[in-house]
C-alpha cells in the first residue's frame, strides 16, 4: 500500500489567509486526480475537517491526530505518527515540518521574514529561520509558489547536498473562480449597501501588516483628497484582519484629517471581498515584500484595475496588467490613484490586461504538477 498524506491543518481552518488558501485548493484540486492501484490518500488534521474539505473521494481518509497542547502539533503529534505509522510521503503545503520523517515535501511561500525582519517580530522571525532552513535541509522535494521565491531559496540557503535548484518545483496560487469573478449589479449592490460604500472607492484586501505598507496607501489616498474639494466622494476601503504593529496602523487612520473617509471593515468573507473588488476604483496592494500576491491577482479576476508596489513577486505576476509603484513613494502612489481614478482608458486598460494574467494561473495545473511530484516519491 502506498500512502501519500497530506497536512490538513492550515486549510481546515476558518478564516483562511495566502497560506491556508493554498493548503485547500491545492487539497480540492487534487481530489479529481486519480489514484494507482494501491495508492491511498490521507488527510492529517488535530481537529476533524469540516465543510467541502471534509467531503473525500474514493481512496481518501481523514485521520485526526489529536493534541492535548496548544502549540507543537506538527513537530510532535505529526512527528509522533511518521515513526508510529509513517506514510509513503508527507506533504507539508506550510514551511515547517515534523520532528521525524523521511520523504518529506513542503512549500516555501516567502523568505521575507530575511529580506524584511524589522517587518516581523522577532519571535516569528526565529521560527520562521528555523522552520525554513530545516525544510530546506530536510524535504526530498520543495514547492515555491513562483519563479522569484524559488530563486530567493536558492540564492538564501546554499551548501545543501543535492543541487537546491533540482530539488525546488514551482506551484503558483491561483484564483478560485467560482467566488473571485465579475459580478452582476444585484449581487454587489447589497454588499456596498451593507458598509455604506458608493461607487468610487479604492481598496486594499489583505493582512492589516507593517509589511504590507498600509501607512503608505493612507498617506498616498490624503494626498489624492488634497484639493478635491468639499463632497469629494472617494474613500478608502480598508479589508483584512490584524497583524504586526496594527495599533500603529489604526492610530495613522485616526489622526488623518481624511480619517472620515477611511473605512477600515476588518476580515470579510470571500464572497464580500469580491463584490468590493467589482465595484473598486481600483485595487491597491503596496507591499514591501511578496513571494507572489493573491488578493490582486483575485481583483483582477473580479475586474478591478490594479496599482501594486514595484517588487519583483509583483513583476511576474501582474506584468503588464498593473501600475507598479515604488513601495516608499507615497506621492507617486498619489498619481497612481488620481490617473486610474481620471483616465477611464487606463483603467479599462488595466482590466483587460488583468483577466488575460489571471487566466494563466490555475488551481488545477499548480495541483497537477504538484501531485505529479508527490507521486514521483511515493
Amino acid at each position: 500500500m502506498r500512502i501519500l498524506a497530506i497536512d490538513a491543518s492550515s486549510a481546515n481552518k476558518d478564516q483562511r489567509s495566502g497560506v491556508e488558501w493554498y493548503a485547500f485548493h491545492l487539497i480540492q484540486a487534487m481530489k479529481s486526480r486519480a489514484l494507482a492501484e494501491g495508492e491511498r490518500v490521507v488527510l492529517f488534521s488535530p481537529t476533524p475537517l469540516v465543510g467541502l474539505l471534509a467531503e473525500l473521494p474514493s481512496g481518501w481518509e481523514s485521520r485526526v491526530l489529536k493534541w492535548w497542547l496548544p502549540m507543537g502539533w506538527m513537530k510532535g503529534r505529526v512527528g509522533w505518527e511518521m515513526l508510529r505509522r509513517a506514510p509513503s510521503v508527507l506533504f507539508v503545503p506550510a514551511q515547517g515540518l515534523p520532528l521525524f520523517g523521511k520523504n518529506l515535501v513542503a512549500t516555501i511561500h516567502d523568505v521575507g521574514f530575511r529580506r524584511i525582519p524589522a517587518f516581523y517580530e522577532p519571535k516569528q522571525r526565529r521560527v520562521l529561520e528555523r522552520s525554513t532552513r530545516s525544510a530546506v535541509r530536510r524535504s526530498k522535494r520543495l514547492f515555491a509558489v513562483s519563479e522569484f521565491t524559488k530563486r530567493e531559496i536558492v540564492s538564501g540557503f546554499p551548501g545543501t547536498s543535492v543541487p537546491l535548484a533540482d530539488r525546488i518545483v514551482v506551484t503558483p496560487n491561483a484564483v478560485n473562480r467560482d467566488v473571485y469573478r465579475k459580478l452582476d449589479d444585484a449581487s454587489v449592490a447589497p454588499v456596498l449597501q451593507k458598509y455604506r460604500l458608493g461607487r468610487h472607492f479604492f481598496l486594499y484586501v489583505g493582512r492589516m501588516d507593517a509589511k504590507k505598507n498600509v501607512k503608505t496607501l493612507i498617506r498616498a489616498f490624503e494626498l489624492f483628497k488634497q484639493g478635491r474639494g468639499l463632497g469629494d466622494p472617494y474613500e478608502l476601503v480598508l479589508v483584512g484582519s490584524p497583524g504586526f504593529k496594527f495599533f500603529e496602523i489604526r492610530q495613522y487612520i485616526e489622526r488623518s484629517p481624511f480619517a472620515a473617509s477611511i473605512k477600515y471593515l476588518g476580515y470579510l468573507p470571500d464572497d464580500e471581498s469580491a463584490a468590493l473588488m467589482n465595484a473598486a476604483t481600483a485595487f491597491a496592494s503596496p507591499s514591501w515584500y511578496e513571494g507572489f500576491g493573491v488578493p490582486p491577482l483575485e481583483a483582477a479576476a473580479c475586474g478591478a484595475p490594479l496599482i501594486v508596489s514595484d517588487i519583483a513577486a509583483h513583476r511576474e505576476v501582474f506584468g503588464d496588467a498593473a501600475v507598479f509603484v515604488a513601495p516608499g513613494e507615497p506621492e507617486s502612489w498619489a498619481k497612481a490613484l488620481r490617473t486610474v481614478a481620471v483616465e477611464k482608458n487606463v483603467a479599462d486598460e488595466l482590466r483587460a490586461k488583468g483577466f488575460l494574467r489571471v487566466a494563466a494561473y490555475s488551481w488545477e495545473k499548480s495541483a497537477a504538477v504538484a501531485w505529479e511530484t508527490l507521486r514521483s516519491l511515493v
